[in-house]
């Protein structure tokens, strides 16, 4: 016979033993201390569940459109290489220090089999986790411009990258943020492959000059070596 009793008993139980988990701070919530095998796991088909939910009605458009790459490059390394990193740029303050750690995007072959997922999260971001809904500021267009930089930075050489990056001009919503692809990566490049202990922002001229956009991609400038630094 169903105990209507007992059933709120073992509820009130529950509940307070919840209340008081919270209540003397038991649970960590600091980011460098990991979840549970368990807890991620869950988290994680949460967060794909929702998201593929989302984003099964979009249409991607064509992103092997070189024009397309082209555009994306440079709001790629403005606003996402900090945390999900790209060719020469091995690691960063953010990429270590976030929890969950940023996917570094093109060197899955998910985000790139699954572009309107990915489209879905970049645009509405993920909550709890450092991403941004990039879609305040930036159009669908811009959007699916990152995405395909992303699908083609797989097969890029740090080099490659860099003059895509420097041949661009970081965008949001109509128009122009002021800041060219070369303004930022030198910037960029000393914060991905600093050692996290000894973090500098110094920069060189040589830093600040680009790699000639004239140049076959395929021929090293003077003095840059095989990650795309300047010595």
């Amino acid at each position: 016979m169903f105990n209507v009793k007992k059933l709120s008993i073992y509820v009130v139980v529950i509940a307070v033993s919840g209340f008081l988990f919270v209540w003397f701070g038991v649970f960590n919530v600091s980011a460098s201390d990991k979840h549970w095998a368990i807890t991620s796991s869950f988290l994680e088909w949460v967060r794909n569940r929702s998201i593929s939910a989302r984003a099964e009605d979009l249409t991607v458009p064509d992103l092997n459109d070189t024009v397309r790459i082209k555009r994306g490059a440079a709001n790629y390394a403005a606003m996402c290489a900090q945390c999900h990193l790209a060719p020469g740029v091995d690691t960063s303050e953010l990429h270590e220090g976030l929890n969950p750690q940023p996917p570094v995007l093109y060197k899955k072959a998910d985000f790139a089999e699954k572009p309107a997922e990915t489209f879905w999260v970049i645009k509405n971001g993920i909550k709890m986790t450092g991403m941004p809904a990039w879609g305040i500021y930036n159009s669908d267009e811009q959007i699916w411009d990152m995405i395909a930089t992303i699908k083609a930075m797989g097969k890029m050489t740090p080099l490659q990258y860099q003059i895509l990056v420097n041949s661009g001009q970081h965008t949001h919503k109509g128009g122009g943020h002021g800041e060219t692809g070369s303004n930022r990566s030198g910037h960029q490049e000393n914060m991905g492959n600093s050692e996290i202990g000894g973090h500098s922002h110094s920069q060189s001229s040589e830093h600040h000059a680009s790699p000639t956009q004239h140049q076959d991609i395929t021929e090293k400038p003077a003095g840059h070596h095989d990650d795309g630094h300047t010595h």
